[in-house]
């Protein structure tokens, strides 16, 4: 009997000692089209001035029609690009966390997230992803 209250003593200092990141993280988007980073990325992709389209090219996003910008919430899209997020902000081998994005879609081809937790200073850390979801550029906001 005193080996039995051993293990259970034993596995719960283990319980309590294991990273939180062997339990897993997870990723939840949410459909926030009133976020102003949604209404700048519209505005990129459909301006015509040539300072804004300069901008664009910059971050490599397509110049499409502000119907071509959703903001996306599923859950598979979500979890691909919570990954491909951290590894856009972390240093390599930083254990993952969980997060809540902000998945904005551009036409088929890119994609920009932002989690709204994750600053850089003051600003939010903002990504632009392509469809096989590697990082193109990185900007503040």
């Amino acid at each position: 009997m005193k080996r039995l209250g051993v293990g259970w003593l034993l596995g719960g200092v283990l319980l309590t000692c294991v990273p939180r990141s062997v339990w897993g993280q997870t990723y939840t988007c949410f459909p926030d089209t009133a976020h102003e980073l949604y209404s700048y990325v519209v505005r990129l992709v459909t301006a015509t001035d040539p300072a804004t389209v300069a901008t664009r090219n910059t971050y490599h996003l397509p110049a499409v029609s502000a119907s071509k910008v959703t903001v996306v919430s599923t859950s598979s899209v979500c979890s691909q690009a919570g990954a491909a997020y951290h590894a856009a902000v972390t240093p390599p081998g930083t254990p993952p966390v969980s997060r809540t994005l902000l998945v904005i879609k551009v036409s088929n081809t890119r994609y920009v997230v932002v989690d709204p937790n994750e600053t850089k200073g003051e600003f939010g850390a903002n990504v632009v992803f392509d469809s096989q979801w590697q990082a193109l550029f990185a900007f503040t906001s």
